[in-house]
């Protein structure tokens, strides 16, 4: 969500995404009102600075992660026909790749590289239904990653070198060279969906509301980061976190407050439900407001996220994602402990943040192994101002007294439908 950028350099990007390469691509499917799931494969030859240290593995992904910045450009959007209302963009892949070196030489003071990839990404669906009647499209990537950066063509507030693969537009006025030769080679993604897997169409609520793991106690963890920081006094994040309080308020709940022993503001908000079948729910939501930055010398919340995992039904996140650094498993595992994900538990995670669905749906999907996990995630950059709009068209289903199973199509259309036309490419998945 917003823009805040976790990693500031290529060698801190390079150690995630060479974690990204320790795991294969997990066959998935979603449900998304506005998007399409599909498999892309490409075989491309790139150049590489001789004296470039990365692994020919962590060079060709940080290459590969370049389509970014191309899927989020607004005149990439207008080619099939989609309104650029906001920065949005025609989708994104998953961070995790399916990458193989096929060939490697030196040539002078540079290493010609040839590899292929396989990988997931979602897709407007109006991108989608142009892009698989073709079988493929093609997207200038950088031909040297290494060579491209340029100032003017990336977001001003995050214009360094380390960030440009993600904010870089190079369909832009006065960019377009590095859409073209020589500076960009044409790559042909070939595109083709899933084959359809039985999937739940429902959010089983009644399972989730009901005797999963605690009884009649229905939990729900919710956690507001900040925008710009803690210091800042009218921080975007913590107006939100203000306005979901007012919120629980006007729902009739009762409110408490704890202190996690750190200044972190921790809020309780208690209510007895009574459901249309005449059976009674006691609901508790734990809100707090905390700087989520994997950066951050606090532990408050590694170990609020780690006491969600594994007691919550709901977990639901608004803020930063940190290019997939904030709510990475293993950095928060490092500050609180092993998660311990509870395999009798049914949950549902909500992480509004910008392009989770990259970052954390594949992540916290290999869990289901472990516990059913449901994970909602956006397929583009989402904003604080909307974040709390369609939070609580969430919360709605999840608060009602009616005890039919929701369909995913009804719930998430309910969540991108305050968005006036516009679309973050909500989806649910890891179900």
């Amino acid at each position: 969500m917003g823009k805040t950028i976790f990693f500031s350099g290529l060698s801190a990007l390079s150690t995630l995404l060479y974690v990204f390469l320790l795991s294969e691509v997990v066959n998935a499917q979603i449900i998304s009102p506005s998007g399409v799931e599909v498999k892309f494969s490409y075989t491309t030859t790139i150049e590489v600075p001789a004296d470039q240290p990365d692994s020919p593995e962590d060079q060709a992904q940080f290459h590969a992660q370049h389509m970014f910045g191309i899927l989020h450009s607004p005149e990439l959007m207008a080619t099939y026909g989609i309104e650029a209302n906001s920065e949005g963009g025609i989708g994104a892949p998953r961070a995790r790749m399916k990458i193989k070196i096929l060939d490697s030489k030196t040539v002078r003071n540079k290493v010609i590289l040839t590899y292929s990839n396989i990988g997931q990404m979602i897709l407007n669906k109006k991108a989608a239904a142009a892009i698989l009647n073709a079988g493929s499209f093609v997207l200038p990537l950088p031909t040297n990653p290494y060579k491209i950066y340029k100032k003017s063509c990336t977001d001003s507030h995050y214009a360094g070198l380390g960030d440009f693969w993600y904010f870089y537009d190079p369909f832009r006025y006065g960019c377009e060279s590095l859409s073209q030769a020589p500076l960009a080679t044409n790559v042909e993604f070939t595109i083709e969906l899933f084959k359809a897997k039985k999937m739940d169409q429902t959010a089983r609520l009644p399972y989730l509301r009901g005797d999963n793991g605690n009884g009649d106690f229905f939990s729900i963890y919710m956690i507001h980061g900040f925008s710009k920081g803690l210091k800042v006094k009218d921080d975007d994040g913590r107006m939100n976190f203000n306005e979901f309080d007012d919120y629980m308020r006007a729902q009739g709940f009762v409110e408490s407050r704890e202190s996690s022993g750190t200044i972190v503001p921790l809020h309780i908000f208690k209510k007895e439900i009574i459901l249309d079948n005449g059976k009674k729910i006691k609901v508790e939501v734990k809100h707090m407001l905390v700087d989520t930055d994997i950066a951050s010398k606090s532990v408050a919340f590694a170990q609020f996220f780690k006491q969600a995992v594994e007691t919550a039904d709901v977990i639901l996140y608004g803020g930063h994602s940190g290019l997939g650094g904030f709510l990475d498993i293993s950095s928060l595992e490092a500050k609180a402990g092993k998660f311990k994900f509870n395999p009798k538990k049914k949950q549902l995670f909500y992480f509004d943040s910008c392009s989770s669905y990259s970052y954390y749906l594949e992540t916290f999907a290999a869990e289901k192994t472990k516990a059913k996990i449901d994970i909602i995630t956006n397929g583009l950059t989402s904003y604080f101002e909307t974040s709390n709009a369609v939070l609580v068209q969430l919360m709605n289903h999840l608060l009602t007294t009616k005890t039919e199973d929701t369909p995913w199509s009804k719930i998430l259309g309910d969540m991108e439908k305050v968005l006036d036309g516009d679309s973050y490419l909500l989806n649910v998945g890891g179900i």
